[in-house]
């Protein structure tokens, strides 16, 4: 794991927009099409602001990059509780985007149940052939998407390829508000090229501290990693610990 230390959480965003800036740039002028998992909470909405504020942003051809969720809230559609509402507001509001490769789940009133919608959106991850950034910001007890410590879903990690394992699943008594969820598994967080955790504030010193010692029992964040690189991008505060 490499450490990308930063004074607080506004100069943490605006080096982590401009390196995804990159990543999605390069993708692009090989011929691909880049694919970004993106997260919610605090951390999740100050990078895609300042990736919608960073002077490089055009330089990225939008409309042709992926984005799926890490994980959703199973909530009606418009729902101030969803993630991918964070992201209408804080980052596609500003550039142009297809709206058939910006992948949302269902919500709670689109007539699926949760495990349907769970199983739709597990198929739709599986079809992407290749992701290149998994965004995942770190709660204050070091979970990840919706993958909180000690939870039964740790336990889906699979064979070395993750095929026997969903790539997403329906989550219920969430230790954390709402309690229902889609969230991709760890299978799934582990085949992004790059993973790259966020986490800003004391609040998150502790579960950081744990991360980087990987310490036992392993918290979710300490569970995945990239195929290429991991990289936590962390604040002073909550770096205090390390």
């Amino acid at each position: 794991m490499r450490i990308e230390q930063h004074a607080n959480l506004d100069e943490l965003a605006i080096a982590l927009a401009g390196d995804l800036i990159g990543v999605c740039r390069a993708r692009q002028a090989d011929g691909g099409v880049p694919c970004v998992v993106l997260t919610g909470g605090t951390g999740g909405a100050r990078a895609l602001e300042a990736l919608a504020a960073h002077p490089d942003r055009d330089t990225v051809n939008w409309s042709r990059v992926q984005f799926i969720w890490g994980d959703e809230r199973w909530v009606p559609v418009g729902h101030e509780d969803r993630n991918d509402l964070l992201a209408d507001a804080a980052f596609f509001a500003s550039v142009e985007v297809d709206q058939g490769l910006v992948h949302r789940v269902a919500g709670s009133d689109s007539g699926l149940t949760l495990d349907e919608a769970a199983a739709a959106y597990a198929e739709l991850v599986s079809s992407i052939d290749r992701i290149d950034v998994a965004l995942n910001g770190v709660g204050p007890d070091g979970h990840v998407a919706s993958l909180f410590p000690g939870r039964a879903e740790l336990l889906l990690t699979g064979s070395a390829e993750g095929d026997d394992v969903p790539a997403a699943i329906a989550i219920r008594e969430s230790p954390k508000p709402p309690p229902e969820r889609v969230t991709l598994t760890l299978p799934a967080l582990r085949r992004a090229e790059r993973v790259w955790l966020i986490a800003a504030g004391t609040g998150k010193a502790d579960a950081i501290s744990r991360v980087v010692s990987r310490t036992e029992p392993l918290l979710p964040a300490a569970l995945i990693s990239g195929t290429t690189e991991t990289v936590l991008w962390a604040d002073e505060a909550a770096l205090a610990g390390v």
